[in-house]
This record gives structure tokens, C-alpha cells and sequence, in this order.
């Protein structure tokens, strides 16, 4: 909903389609990177911080991931040589070169224990204002902007 909200606005702001669809490409291309999907979020750091917290889709995925696996227990084997090894104490925890966790923490392990069933809330809340100032921003720039060839 957001994206095509999103793609409304780029629409009503700029004045050819060509732009708006430049403009819609930025806006994916920075959500799928910057979401958590792609670069997780611990590796983030600095001002690529910000870009973490303004991309919608991070609270998204955050929902989905957490909604999922928070408290599963299903078991997921981590090989030594991992990058999660050290993180899930698998020092202590290995039989025969494997350690056996649960999925949810490997999960917590993946996301640097960024991502919380908690945030759902949050999440959701967040996501509905973003979705508002999206609608509000594009009514603004209906009423604002005519782009007509007089």
C-alpha cells in the first residue's frame, strides 16, 4: 500500500511520468537496502543509521520476521565457522562440530538483537503514520501543484 501510495505522490509532485518513476525507483532501491534485508541492521552504523529508522520497510520486515520466529523452537543447526557461532555461545554448546539452537535464537542472533516481538506495536503505528503523511502529502500536492500545458 505504501509503495503505491508512494508512486500517487511522485506523480501529483513532479511534472513529467518519467521523473516520478526515477523518483519511485530512489524510493525502492533505498527501502530494499536500507530495510534490513540486505544490510542487516547492526551492520549499520553511523549516518547509515539514519537511513535504517526512515525506511518504511524495516518496520515491515521487522513485523513479518518477528511474528514468525519469536518464540519458535523449532531447532536450526549452525556449522562451525559461522557468523552467528560466537553470537549463540556455540563454544560451550557444539556436539560434534554443530550447534543446535532455536529459531528464535538464531533469529535474534541474524539481527544483532535489533528486532523484537515488542515492536510490533510500534511498528504498526508507525507505519499508519507513514501511510497518512503519504495521503495528506498528495492531496497537499493535487491542490497545489497544476501541471497544464495552457
Amino acid at each position: 500500500i505504501i509503495f503505491n501510495t508512494a508512486g500517487q505522490l511522485f506523480m501529483c509532485l513532479v511534472r513529467g511520468s518519467g521523473t516520478a518513476m526515477i523518483l519511485a525507483s530512489v524510493f525502492l532501491g533505498m527501502n530494499n537496502f536500507f530495510s534490513g534485508l540486505i544490510v542487516r541492521p547492526q551492520q549499520m552504523t553511523g549516518l547509515w543509521v539514519f537511513t535504517y529508522w526512515i525506511t518504511h520497510g524495516h518496520y515491515v520486515y521487522e513485523g513479518l520476521t518477528m511474528s514468525m520466529f519469536a518464540g519458535d523452537v523449532r531447532e536450526v543447526i549452525v556449522n562451525e565457522g559461522s557468523d552467528y557461532w560466537s553470537a549463540l555461545d556455540c563454544d560451550v554448546n557444539a556436539i560434534d562440530g554443530d550447534c543446535v539452537v532455536t529459531a528464535n535464537d538464531y533469529v535474534t542472533a541474524f539481527f544483532g538483537d535489533k528486532y523484537s516481538k515488542d515492536h510490533i506495536g510500534r511498528n504498526l503505528l508507525i507505519l499508519g503514520f507513514i501511510l497518512v503523511v503519504i495521503r495528506a502529502s498528495t492531496f497537499l500536492a493535487l491542490r497545489l501543484f497544476i501541471y497544464s500545458g495552457k
